[in-house]
């Protein structure tokens, strides 16, 4: 009986929120996700939806976490929601103190175990990385089954990779395998000679055309605008490393209500869909559905582990040093 009681009290709270946020009619984000094909859709759906208009300002995560500090400095008060990874969000709450509690969220609840939310971050999509290999160098048998495979000798010299000494994958993936394996691994991964480059799309291009048989790390959202070329990206049995991106309500937001309102419509089944279509990594415990199926099969990989941001910068010195 209490339980439906605070059920009905939650529900009527959210309604008041919801007819708030109506009131608002306008909501800002900004989002470090540049190019994000998911934002054109979410604009269309939330103001058809509700009435409420979005505007969305894409740019680097060093940049947007720069203008937000500066304008809440300054005092002046332009965006209501931040999308930034975990990294950059982490330190935006230990250093800049940019955020405020974003309050119960009906569909908080619903977040899988490995995607955690506290009061001020809240888990929307992961990107996840795996290894990008020529079809036609590498025959199946002698795909990378585990991490461990990428010190045979048979690849040295062959390993293109975005650079581990900086952030970005190369630095997600140094952190991960480092945490797993231990220093003595990387030490003899760094003497395969990895081709270290950070033109992600040319990269993945060069692999294509069998420059080199294998690229790491590359994200699953890479699969569908590699569809038809002799790549195919192999998760090792180890697991697959990611880096989650979260949504924050900034202080002293504008639109208050029709922010916590669009970071709900984040945790939806139909936005959830459009990451799992683009090759993210949905946090909910809802069922995708009518997905590629490479993509399907990779979604399904266990997750090898994260990086930890107030530990980054140490890990990218180590990277430095076993990586000169």
């Amino acid at each position: 009986m209490l339980a439906a009681i605070d059920r009905a009290r939650a529900e009527d709270e959210w309604q008041k929120i919801v007819t708030a946020a109506k009131k608002e009619g306008h909501v800002v984000l900004y989002s470090a996700f540049v190019g994000l094909a998911t934002h054109q859709e979410l604009k269309k759906d939330f103001e058809a939806t509700y009435g409420i208009t979005v505007d969305i300002l894409e740019a680097r995560a060093s940049e947007v976490r720069e203008r937000i500090r500066i304008e809440q400095a300054a005092g002046r008060f332009a965006a209501d929601v931040s999308e930034n990874g975990r990294t950059t969000t982490t330190l935006q709450i230990a250093q800049d103190h940019v955020f405020e509690p974003y309050g119960p969220l009906p569909s908080a609840g619903r977040l899988k175990s490995e995607f955690k939310n506290d009061e001020i971050r809240l888990p929307v999509f992961a990107i996840i990385y795996g290894i990008l290999v020529n079809t036609r160098l590498v025959k199946p048998e002698d795909e990378p089954k585990s991490w461990l495979d990428l010190i045979d000798p048979r690849w040295k010299g062959k390993i293109l990779s975005d650079d581990f000494r900086a952030l970005g994958g190369g630095g997600v993936l140094f952190y991960v395998l480092m945490e797993k394996f231990g220093r003595d691994f990387m030490e003899k991964l760094a003497r395969q000679d990895l081709k270290f480059s950070r033109e992600i799309p040319a990269n993945e291009r060069r692999i294509a055309r069998g420059e080199l048989p294998i690229y790491l790390p590359d994200s699953l959202t890479s699969i569908p605008g590699l569809k038809g070329l002799p790549v195919k990206l192999v998760a090792p049995k180890e697991g697959l490393p990611y880096i989650g991106y979260d949504l924050a309500l900034l202080k002293n937001a504008p639109h208050p209500n029709a922010a916590r309102l669009l970071m709900e419509h984040y945790l939806g089944k139909k936005m959830q869909q459009s990451f799992a279509d683009l090759g993210l990594l949905p946090v909910t415990t809802d069922t995708q559905s009518q997905l590629d199926s490479a993509v399907a099969e990779l979604e399904k990989s266990k997750l090898l582990g994260t990086t930890d941001a107030t530990q980054m910068d140490k890990m990218l010195a180590l990277a430095r040093e076993v990586f000169p």
